[in-house]
């Protein structure tokens, strides 16, 4: 019977996997590489259009004139040139534009705006010197660029990205534009439209994918093919005979009848070797088994001795339920299945007066009667000093000094006792190096209270007990 994926399936799935990863990786990367290029370009060919846009309006004195606010003779044959240059670039738009506030972001006015031939052909109207910008026009963060920029009157390239509902996704470059005292007196603006860069990065990653797809499956199916016969193939013929021979043991076959079925595996490498020595290994087995049947009398002797004493153990602890039907205001319930026939893990509960009820979990350092017998003697010592009404950090520091006073096998217990006052519903406990206490609260669920440890109990004297409530 086959239990979970066989080796082949996770050899695909795990082959699979890289790929995918390793597309995605290739990907990620040349998406980001690609689109770092091709910004760089766009931003590029932005600033070399403002470069010669700048120049006109400096051969114009439109700085003097946006200062003024007045459109002389030059006005004109600037607005030819500008019209020239974007009639003959790719750009979107080429315009001009100042704070008639500088205070004042929302203040921001057109001093020119080119249009091209087509657009002049179409009915495209001027746009003059004091026309306001359109409402929604710039995002309010461009805009406070664009104030600082002219605050700034450096005369410098700058560029940024902006988006709109009306315009989409554009590269906004800019210059402050002097006037002849020196002062800003407004910006020359270029935008490309960068929208169809987003769309050529979409087709750049539907390509990647379709290709790493392609490319994927082929290189799965070659290495599947190869694992098959060179891997897989071997280890299942392996394993096929180790599965016989798993089945003749569970059929309680007749140990010189055990025989493993060679695999036939000559690879001439790992898997080779590994089919030999699991062959000897089946051997050794068979050998195994029969020296069993001696030690199988032997065994059940001494299984006898530790269920008897496995017996005793279970009796030493609470096990009657429920313990105290004479209450009525608490419930106690416990039950404990240890990992051997015998061991140190204990519970104990039981009333030190009428309102108080001792619960105590511990586990004895190591297994089996020693472990046994050390926790009928922690369980003895742990109740008298209880039972003396001594909290429950005092019942810990006592039992400590019980034990180290004659502990030569340098045995040790770890402790949580808990002290309940069932008047008032109060908890005392203490933790010698035990496991965090389990908790549930009404309307809730269990959960770990991660209480301070303290030193389990045998390993040093003098040691004193914290207690906390709960």
């Amino acid at each position: 019977m086959k239990n979970g994926m066989s080796i082949k399936t996770k050899v695909a799935i795990t082959a699979i996997a890289f790929m995918v990863l390793l597309s995605a990786v290739i990907a990620f990367v040349g998406y980001n590489l690609y689109r770092k290029s091709v910004m760089e370009s766009y931003t590029t060919y932005a600033e070399t259009v403002l470069e010669y846009a700048y120049r006109e309006t400096v051969k114009y004195g439109f700085g003097d004139m946006i200062a003024a606010r007045e459109m002389p003779e030059g006005y004109e044959e600037l607005r030819t040139e500008l019209n020239r240059i974007k009639d003959s670039s790719k750009i979107e738009y080429l315009y001009a534009i100042y704070f008639e506030d500088p205070e004042d972001i929302h203040s921001l006015h057109y001093a020119i705006n080119a249009k091209t031939e087509a657009e002049l052909s179409s009915g495209a109207s001027f746009t003059n010197m004091g026309t306001p910008c359109e409402e929604g026009s710039f995002e309010d963060d461009t805009l406070i660029i664009l104030q600082q920029a002219v605050k700034s009157a450096k005369p410098d390239n700058g560029t940024l990205k902006g988006y709109s509902e009306e315009y989409g996704h554009m590269l906004n470059g800019y210059r402050v534009i002097m006037g002849s005292n020196g002062e800003a007196a407004g910006l020359i603006c270029v935008e490309i439209d960068i929208n169809r860069i987003e769309t050529g990065l979409r087709r750049y990653v539907y390509t990647v994918i379709s290709i790493a797809a392609a490319f994927t499956a082929a290189t799965v199916l070659l290495y599947l093919f190869n694992t098959k016969r060179y891997l897989v193939g071997p280890i299942e013929r392996i394993a096929k005979s180790s599965d016989s021979f798993v089945k003749k043991m569970q059929a309680n076959t007749d140990p010189e009848e055990l025989v493993f079925e060679d695999a036939g595996v000559k690879t001439g490498g790992e898997l080779q070797l590994l089919s030999e020595n699991v062959k000897s290994l089946a051997d050794g087995v068979s050998t195994y088994m029969t020296n069993l049947k001696t030690a199988t009398a032997e065994k059940e002797r001494i299984g006898t001795e530790l269920a008897l004493a496995t017996k005793l153990q279970a009796a030493f602890l609470p096990s009657i339920f429920p313990p105290f039907p004479e209450r009525s205001e608490f419930d106690i319930y416990a039950s404990m299945d240890p990992a051997k026939e015998v061991g140190g893990d204990f519970y104990d509960f039981y009333l030190i007066d009428e309102d108080h009820l001792c619960m105590t979990i511990a586990d004895v350092s190591g297994k089996g009667i020693p472990a046994a017998l050390f926790m009928m003697v922690s369980k003895i010592i742990l109740q008298s000093c209880a039972m003396l009404g001594q909290s429950a950090g005092e019942v810990l520091t006592k039992t400590n000094e019980a034990i180290c006073s004659n502990n030569k096998e340098s045995m040790f217990v770890t402790v949580w006792i808990g002290i309940l006052e069932l008047s008032t519903g109060r908890l005392t406990c203490a933790n010698a190096g035990h496991e965090y206490p389990a908790i549930m609260r009404r309307g809730g669920g269990f959960e770990l209270f991660k209480d301070k440890h303290g030193l389990v109990i045998g390993a040093m004297d003098g040691v004193r007990y914290k207690e906390y409530e709960l």
